[in-house]
């Protein structure tokens, strides 16, 4: 049976639970994998493969936060079901809570939803839209509001044409994204933050407790909208220490079926 396109193309047949990552905007696979080494043995890491960047670079990029929620939603579908965390960052926090969504009456509702760096839904289009600025102008956006772009890729006129057009694809799929209120989530939501991102308030954070007829909590890190995932130096200076973020997110792992 062919895997479905958004799913890594290898998964551990002997996992018990599942994390699901959605990346942020013109993110991969590839920073969740950096948290293997700290996962329990019977998880299974399972970030979306999203096309326009890593191994996908050649194919066309999302355009429409709903069509990557329906697609996703029938990926995490595809699986034999398993207790599952769900893991949204930034962007991958609106895909996340509209993937829970459509797996509200199936076996495959995760568990808890977790959002990072990622301000709750109001509805209606974004009032500063930057998608379709001119490339310079849109980098220096990025830049200014999430600190997105690595000096290294911003001074690489190479590199940049080959993270630009998925990176804007997801910030027009943002700002474009019109959601639609329902009656609160059956299930729990736990927002994180980082204390220096200037783009997404603890108040915004705080207004995800609107979205959950369960428990709510909310955790603030230290650093900026990128605090998931401190730079390689940053975590190897760290030693073998699991970093905050993902410890608190290990925490949040349901339980493997069997135990009580």
């Amino acid at each position: 049976m062919t895997r479905h396109p958004l799913l890594p193309t290898t998964l551990p047949s002997d996992a018990q639970r599942r994390l699901f990552c959605f990346p942020h905007a013109g993110g991969g696979a590839a920073a969740f994998y950096r948290w293997s080494r700290y996962l329990p043995n019977d998880v299974a890491l399972v970030p979306l493969r999203l096309p326009g960047r890593e191994d996908r670079l050649g194919e066309t990029p999302y355009a429409d936060l709903a069509q990557l929620a329906d697609d996703a939603a029938e990926a995490v579908a595809s699986l034999a079901p398993l207790p599952s965390l769900f893991v949204g960052h930034s962007l991958g926090g609106y895909v996340a809570l509209e993937v829970t969504k459509r797996l509200l009456d199936t076996s495959h509702v995760p568990s808890k939803l977790i959002v990072a760096a990622c301000g709750a839904p109001r509805g209606g289009r974004s009032k500063s839209p930057i998608g379709q600025l001119d490339d310079d102008a849109f980098v220096d956006a990025v830049a200014t509001r999430y600190d997105g772009i690595p000096d290294l890729v911003r001074q690489s006129p190479e590199l940049l044409a080959m993270v630009l057009p998925a990176l804007r694809a997801d910030i027009q799929m943002i700002e474009s994204y019109d959601y639609q209120p329902t009656t609160p989530l059956p299930i729990d939501i736990l927002a994180l933050g980082g204390t220096d991102d200037g783009g997404v308030s603890p108040h915004r954070l705080n207004e995800w407790r609107n979205f959950t007829g369960g428990s709510f909590q909310m955790r603030l890190f230290p650093g900026g909208h990128f605090f998931l995932h401190p730079a390689p130096r940053r975590e190897a200076a760290a030693g073998a220490a699991r970093p905050a973020p993902l410890s608190l997110i290990c925490d949040q792992l349901p339980a493997s079926e069997g135990t009580a």
